[in-house]
Parts: C-alpha cells; structure tokens; sequence
C-alpha cells in the first residue's frame, strides 16, 4: 500500500540546492535518516551518475532517484523533495524541481510508488499541483491520491 511507501516527514519543500550531487543527498537523506538505506546507496546513485549521466531524470521536471537494491537498502520506502528553483543535471536536463527518491528490496513491493509517480507526471495538472505544493502534507496527499489508476 502507498501508505507503507511514502511518510509525510519525508516530503520536503525547499528553495534550492547548488547541484545535482547536493539534489541527490537531500533526496535521499530522510531514507538514510530512517534507516532505509546507508550511505552507500547514495555512493551507488553517484557513481552511476558518474559512469552513466543521470538516468533518473524521467521528465522535465522530475527525477527519480534510485539505485540497485543491493547498495544497502533494508526497507522499501520513498521520499519527495520539491525544489522552488531548479537544479541542472546536464545542459539538457536543466528544470528538475521535483526529485522523488526511492530505495527497494525486491522488484516488486514499491508498485504502488511507481503508479503513483506516473499518474502525477503523465498529467499535467497534477504535476503543477505538485510543484506548486506548499506544505509536506499537500505532497503526501497527491500521492496517496494518485497511487490507484
């Protein structure tokens, strides 16, 4: 259940971050906090980064942050950092505001997550009603909201 994937302490609004090595940590960091996955998976985003450009950006907006379930990831569990000024992954990923991090055990249980995810950014309603967000809550909401098509 959706409930089980996303807290609403680990949605987060801020105005900005200087780079994308900065957006990765603050999207991760209430994962890391809550003992959902170590440093190293923050070190396993990295080097893919590195090695592999940002995959993640999946929209104009929006970045999934994620890794292998195997670079210390304990719990399934996901966070949503909306940023008020944008943050540049390469010259053409250069407008993401919001980055939904996500950390998994198994190919399966963060489904709810996923659909959430699409629902919101496939409409572009609702992915304006999200970057527009003005509280922790109002973000938790959209997805529970939007976690069943």
């Amino acid at each position: 259940m959706i409930q089980d994937l996303i807290k609403v302490e680990n949605c987060v609004i801020v105005d900005g971050v200087e780079d994308w090595k900065q957006a990765i940590h603050l999207a991760l960091e209430p994962l890391v906090k809550d003992g959902c996955c170590t440093d190293e998976y923050e070190q396993a985003v990295l080097k893919m980064t590195e090695d592999y450009g940002p995959y993640y950006v999946l929209t104009d907006h929006m970045a999934l942050i994620h890794a292998s379930s195997e670079a210390g990831v304990s719990k399934t569990q996901m966070a949503c950092t909306i940023l008020r000024n944008p943050v540049r992954f390469t010259e053409e990923k250069d407008k993401v505001l919001c980055l939904v991090a996500l950390c998994a055990v198994d190919h399966s249980s963060h489904m709810d997550g996923i659909v959430a995810v699409s629902s919101i950014f496939g409409d572009e309603e609702k992915e304006q009603k999200i970057l527009g967000s003005t509280s922790p809550q109002e973000i938790y909401d959209l997805f529970i909201e939007n976690a069943e098509m």
